[in-house]
């Protein structure tokens, strides 16, 4: 008995040392940045009036402060919006979603393409706003979409955005070892590979001029994510990361940053910090475990901005005019909203699940299903901060049924699965074509 219980012991210490060697060999830790004055252009995300009530008893007051870019950038749009002597100045929102994000690069590309000479695919934008997945594209589409640059340029980097949404394998992107060995490596995919693939997208064999070019973009981007340690949700001005560094190559490494941390998913990703000129490494999440799109943020800056311009005329709630009268004014002032739903709004059935269990296929349907309730709840409440204007969405959904032979309609559990992505961007162009465009308006709070 006692040789059996010696066995046993020895088995067991046997299997924690096998434990304790394949944590130290096998776990990856956190993949980090040092970038010199990177939280200079990082600002705090006000939440805005509705959330900031929800918040009451949470939070001190939160105004906007003076030195809020985003808050500027969106004053402007909305005086350019009005002025008849001007061009739009509209709002572009970009949703999160991983490998799904080649939907919008193939839209972007197919609605370039068919805008003929000014290669623009989407014209007035003044403001682009991104979350995980939406924030790559926020970089390229500064250069493609902007008007002051030139054909060629917005050209280029319209391939470089199709390029990064076109791997050969999901090795070029991820080392994705899965959800099941989260306990040896601490997440399941490893983000190196991402870092690369970033790099080489803004500055390919060491061409940098897309990177000078977003520095240049009269379009203002940022890119949003989340502190880990206090759950802030933050934004970076992508210019100006661009425009403080030293290098074109530190100013790719710093665009690299901002919006790696954007995409870093807890237990999904790779954890990701990145340290500022104290030195001080901190913890950044995806944006999307806060908002999917910058959607109470924006929504309420917009809505500010407009009610401001139209008390300057003379119209306000207060003021002898009519609801009717008041939501075509308010329509008229607010730039249009063009939201990208990197991804689907629906689910699909899953009745496997009444027949096995499993903690791993339980965890990740209920992580799907509440994401999905997140992002479509997210884009539905962009109405309560914008509740006149024009607010136009197109989202992923009928990847699995539209006419393609391109590519294939499942991913499996890959994370980026290269015939899946070629679909993806097949269906962007498909809705870019369609008769009505891929645009449709949500409903205003009146109707």
């Amino acid at each position: 008995m006692g040789d059996i219980l010696l066995c046993i012991g020895a088995v067991v210490t046997g299997l924690a040392i096998v434990g304790a060697l394949a944590l130290t060999i096998f776990r990856r830790g956190a993949l980090s940045f040092e970038i010199d004055g990177f939280y200079t252009h990082v600002m705090d995300g006000d939440p805005g009036p509705i959330i900031r009530d929800v918040q009451r008893d949470a939070l001190a007051i939160m105004e906007c402060r003076l030195d809020d870019p985003m808050a500027c950038s969106i004053g402007e749009a909305v005086q350019c919006h009005g002025r008849d002597d001007a061009p739009e100045c509209n709002v572009l929102l970009l949703s999160g979603g991983g490998q799904w994000g080649a939907f919008g690069a193939g839209l972007f590309d197919r609605l370039s393409k068919k805008s003929g000479a000014t290669e623009l695919g989407l014209e007035g934008i003044g403001v682009i706003t991104g979350i995980s997945t939406g924030s790559l594209q926020t970089l390229m589409l500064m250069v493609a979409l902007d008007g002051e640059q030139t054909p060629e340029m917005r050209r280029y980097a319209l391939d470089r955005l199709l390029w990064g949404y076109s791997p050969s394998r999901q090795s070029e992107v991820v080392r994705n070892t899965g959800l099941g060995f989260v306990p040896f490596f601490g997440s399941a995919a490893g983000t190196a590979p991402l870092r690369r693939r970033i790099i080489e997208a803004l500055c390919p064999k060491g061409d940098c001029r897309l990177v000078e070019a977003i520095g240049k973009s009269s379009i203002a981007g940022y890119a949003g994510f989340v502190e880990a340690d206090n759950g802030t949700f933050r934004y970076a001005d992508l210019r100006e990361l661009v425009n403080r560094a030293t290098t074109p190559e530190k100013a790719a490494e710093a665009l690299a940053a901002a919006t790696m941390a954007s995409s870093a998913m807890p237990v999904f990703h790779q954890q990701l910090r990145v340290a500022g000129s104290d030195g001080k490494a901190i913890s950044l999440y995806d944006g999307g475990v806060r908002r999917s799109v910058f959607f109470d943020r924006t929504m309420a800056l917009v809505d500010r901005e407009v009610r401001k311009e139209m008390a300057t005329h003379g119209v306000t709630k207060s003021s002898a005019v009519s609801q009717e009268s008041f939501a075509g004014t308010y329509r008229k002032t607010a730039p249009r909203v063009y939201v990208v739903r990197n991804g689907p709004t629906v689910r699909k059935p899953a009745p496997e699940l009444n027949r096995k269990s499993g903690p791993l296929k339980n965890g990740q349907r209920g992580y799907d299903l509440l994401v999905n309730e997140s992002e479509i709840g997210a884009i539905a409440a962009l109405r309560l901060g914008n509740p006149y204007g024009e607010i136009l969405l197109t989202t992923a959904d009928q990847y699995d049924s539209f006419p393609s032979d391109i590519g294939e309609n499942f991913k499996d559990d890959e994370m980026f699965k290269p015939e899946f992505m070629a679909r993806l961007r097949d269906l962007g162009r498909y809705k870019a074509d369609r008769e009505g465009g891929p645009w449709w308006p949500l409903s205003t709070l009146e109707e």
